[in-house]
């Protein structure tokens, strides 16, 4: 998989758009619930994000922050800022130097 930057924000686009209000879950079942139905595609959507970072921490940390910054600050709403942030931190970490 050679996933390109399109794919990759796409893919962080779409986990946003079906990421459940807060305040229409109580517990980690019924969040788990809502979201079983894009359990496929959450799976796509996690493996072009991680391939994403496989591919370009070559280029180094200074650029991988620069490519997450420059579409964070893309974004309006802080939810989803902070649900890309997130899934981000957590598939690309391990990928070249990343920690997240």
């Amino acid at each position: 998989m050679n996933p390109t930057h399109h794919d990759f924000t796409s893919a962080l686009e779409y986990l946003a758009s079906i990421e459940p209000d807060p305040a229409t879950y109580v517990e980690m079942d019924e969040y788990d619930t809502i979201m079983a139905p894009y359990e496929a595609e959450i799976q796509k959507a996690h493996a072009t994000i991680r391939a994403y970072g496989e591919q370009i921490a070559p280029q180094g940390l200074d650029h991988m922050h620069a490519v997450l910054y420059g579409f964070l600050q893309e974004q309006s709403d802080p939810m989803v800022e902070s649900v890309m942030r997130t899934t981000v931190n957590a598939l690309w970490n391990g990928c070249g130097l990343w920690r997240g």
